[in-house]
Order: structure tokens, then sequence, then C-alpha cells
């Protein structure tokens, strides 16, 4: 299976992905009578949600989506079928689909409660070509503790998934250490 694609969170200015969930309330497209497609091996699931956080207070800003080929001809030509919060998609290649029906500037209040891990600067040496990569595999890593849509608290939680890729990585170190090096017919 493909490294599939992330939601993400705008927070502080930054965008974030959403690297673990723990809660109930996040977006759910068949909620809302969509019904998304598969659109490429990234993006199993069919859609992708973008969040952001206004004034302490959980957002959905954009939603991509991939839809059947009739919807995509629709929205293409101006006669999308529907609008969502009054917002009309548009088509845009994505991971999500090729191409993808967007809405954006949604702004509309999520009222999840729980925690969500939000992770940056994600380290390559560690991608796994498989599922959605761990919280431990980023450099920063922040858990947002929410309820009903509003933030509660913000812990860093940096440190201890480098403490967990310090447990986890002597392992793999047999592999630098071992390894074959191709070096072609002449040696070079």
């Amino acid at each position: 299976m493909t490294g599939q694609v992330s939601d993400g969170l705008i927070y502080k200015s930054q965008i974030f992905c959403i690297a673990g969930v723990d809660g109930v309330g996040l977006f759910e497209p068949t909620q809302h009578g969509f019904s998304p497609q598969l659109g490429t091996t990234a993006c199993w699931r069919g859609y992708s949600c973008t969040y952001k956080i206004i004034e302490e207070t959980l957002y959905l800003k954009e939603l991509i989506i991939s839809v059947g080929l009739k919807e995509k001809l629709a929205i293409k030509h101006g006669r999308a079928k529907r609008d969502f919060l009054g917002v009309l998609p548009y088509l845009r290649n994505t991971p999500v689909g090729h191409p993808s029906a967007i809405y954006d500037e949604l702004n509309h209040l999520i009222e999840f409660t729980g925690s969500l891990l939000l992770a940056n600067n994600f380290i390559n040496s560690l991608y796994v070509h498989l599922g959605f990569q761990p919280a431990y595999k980023y450099e920063e890593v922040h858990e947002l503790i929410f309820d009903s849509g509003y933030l509660m608290q913000s812990i860093n939680r940096s440190e201890e998934m480098a403490e967990i890729r310090q447990k986890i990585l002597p392992q793999s170190k047999f592999y630098d250490q071992w390894h074959l090096t191709w070096r072609g017919k002449d040696g070079s």
C-alpha cells in the first residue's frame, strides 16, 4: 500500500499533518451526503481535510474529495450538482484524485472532542511505503486537546517522539553498517 495523504491542520500559521487522532467529531464526508471515490493509491479513503484553528476554535477549512466522472464533468463545465455550506467546488489535480473536487474556505465549526497529534518536518529516512506515517517520524509534534471544538491545551511532544525514535532506531543501525552497495560491473 502506498503512503497515505494525511489530513492537515493550520496551527500557529504553519500547516501540520494530523499524525494521530484519539477522539470523536472530525469531519466525515458520508455524514454530509458525499460518497468519496477511490482517486489514487495515495488516498484510499477518497478525501482529505484541512482544518484550522481560529481564536482557539477548530474549523474545517478545505475538503478535497475524489468524485465520479459525471460529477467531475459537471464541475468542469460550471454545473456542479451541489454546493457544500454555500461553497461550489472547483477541480484541481491533487494526490487525492486527478482531478479532485475542492471545497475551499468553508469555515465550518468542527465539534471535535479528544486529542490530535500534529506533526511537522518529516524525517525522510524513516519513510515506509505503507499507510499513514506515525508521529514519531516527525521532528516537531504537538498534542492538541479539544472539548467540543474548543482548544483546551497544547503540549509539545517533540522530545517524547525523539525518545521513541532513539528506542526504535538502534535496531535499524545494523542495516546501515552491513547493507551491500552496488558498485557496478567495473567496481566503481
